[in-house]
């Protein structure tokens, strides 16, 4: 009887033994192939998604660090959730990775030289942001924030900024529920790299800006896109003054 006890207790110990290193294996293969429920956040499987997001325009060229799981990379894959009725999580879970897969299945089509003179995403236009008694996003459109101006070349807000920054942070006080991804954009002139690293410093001080007012951080994602996201002529003053520019888009 003893012995018969023994015997079981050693097979037990030797299938639970199997079943921990089968799940170890499974959890540090680095794949973005889907695999279990658990969170994939190795360096290849996040490269890997960033490749995807960025072929499929959810993630702009040169606003991510390779497989780091930054901010830009968060607000792409929380996009890319939202975008086909996924939970919003920003981490590759298993239903995320399985449909990152599926898109890095699908070739997209060649691009000609004359698709290169236009933007590569759909844009809604912003609508001017005005005070109002209603939520920030309440027509499901991005929001323009008219008056906020920096130095030029430089990431630091004007003093007439203000007016227009406090009455959003009021709006958000106001409906602590609405997450938000605050986007920089510039105009052509200048190198694409500088473009990209100078918006993003001026969304992050805008962000900053926020979270002086005592709005939580963790509602808030800056973003920068540099020239990526043009909506007027380059070639113009007034169209340059246009695209500089930050906007407001809720994350769902």
């Amino acid at each position: 009887m003893s012995r018969t006890l023994n015997a079981s207790k050693l097979l037990m110990a030797i299938l639970v033994s199997v079943a921990l290193t089968g799940s170890i294996q499974a959890a540090g293969t680095g794949s973005l192939y889907p695999g279990g429920d658990n969170v994939n956040s190795s360096s290849k499987a996040i490269e890997e998604a960033q490749m995807i997001l960025q072929d499929n325009d959810y993630l702009a060229p040169g606003s991510y660090d390779r497989g780091d799981l930054d901010q830009a990379t968060i607000s792409a894959i929380v996009h890319f959730q939202s975008a086909h009725n996924l939970r919003p999580t920003g981490e590759l879970n298993r239903d995320t990775t399985a449909y990152l897969w599926s898109h890095a299945m699908a070739p997209k089509p060649a691009v000609t030289a004359a698709v290169l003179t236009t933007p590569t995403y759909v844009y809604l236009p912003a609508v001017v942001y005005k005070p109002t008694s209603q939520p920030l996003f309440a027509e499901r459109k991005p929001l323009l924030l008219e008056g906020v101006e920096f130095d030029i070349d430089k990431a630091t807000l004007r003093p007439e900024s203000r007016t227009t920054l406090d009455q959003v942070a009021a709006s958000l006080k106001t409906w602590p529920g609405v997450m938000v991804e605050i986007q920089g954009h510039t105009s052509e002139p200048g190198t694409a790299s500088h473009n990209m690293e100078l918006s993003q410093r001026r969304a992050e001080a805008v962000r900053a800006y926020f979270v002086s007012e005592g709005i939580d951080g963790g509602r808030l994602v800056a973003n920068g896109y540099g020239e990526t996201r043009f909506i007027a002529d380059n070639s113009t003053v007034a169209g340059r003054q246009e695209n500089r520019r930050v906007e407001l888009h809720e994350i769902f």
